[in-house]
């Protein structure tokens, strides 16, 4: 007797995961080019060239290039919003501090796996006109959830006394902040070195501050 070609309820089919890997494909590729280029100078192009596909090919999955790199910047918060969700799990019962670093190490290190791209943006976004792109208003913010993700933690460092109470409603975007600045320092310095080794400055400076004592 043959088996059934009929999928398994909860698989993919052949076409669905060819679908997937390739527009992945073109995900990856647009990175590489948008990092090379910057984001004004690639051309849809340059993408379908770099992935191995023709054009037609590509606007079967993008509108157009503001499409494809919002959809970029939406997949990778996505990846990041994991990692710190599976961070936050994993520090469940353990001191607030462990998850601290553990925050701090997972963001520098997914921003050193993607950091000629992010550099591009946020260099980018530094020389744009005070105006709302396109892109923005096509992916918002971006920030959203993982803004998100630095509120819970500051909720529990608040809630077990190693945060002050009574400026806590800044801490996530500072936090975030001096996450960005990560990528930001890149601009003004010779040989940008690992951003992990960002990790004790960091923390030292999101719980001290940065005067000096008296």
């Amino acid at each position: 007797m043959k088996k059934s070609s009929l999928s398994k309820p909860g698989t993919k089919t052949l076409r669905e995961r060819l679908r997937e890997e390739t527009e992945q494909a073109l995900l990856e590729a647009a990175e590489q080019v948008f990092a090379e280029q910057g984001v004004g100078g690639t051309r849809i192009e340059d993408i379908s060239k770099r992935a191995g596909v023709a054009v037609g090919t590509l606007y079967n999955y993008f509108e157009d290039r503001e499409e494809l790199l919002a959809a970029l910047m939406a997949r990778r918060r996505a990846e990041l919003v994991k990692m710190l969700d599976e961070v936050s799990e994993a520090a469940h019962g353990k001191p607030w501090h462990e998850e601290f670093d553990a925050f701090l190490r997972a963001t520098l290190t997914f921003l050193e796996q993607h950091r000629r791209f992010f550099s591009i943006l946020i260099q980018g976004e530094m020389a744009a006109p005070c105006h709302t792109s396109a892109t923005e208003k096509r992916s918002g913010s971006g920030l959203d959830d993982i803004h998100a993700c630095a509120e819970r933690l500051v909720r529990r460092g608040v809630a077990e006394g190693v945060l002050k109470p009574e400026f806590a409603a800044l801490y996530p975007a500072l936090l975030l902040g001096m996450l960005r600045s990560a990528i930001v320092h890149d601009r003004y310095t010779d040989s940008p070195g690992p951003l992990i080794a960002l990790l004790e400055p960091f923390h030292d400076f999101f719980l001290k501050g940065a005067g000096k004592k008296r």
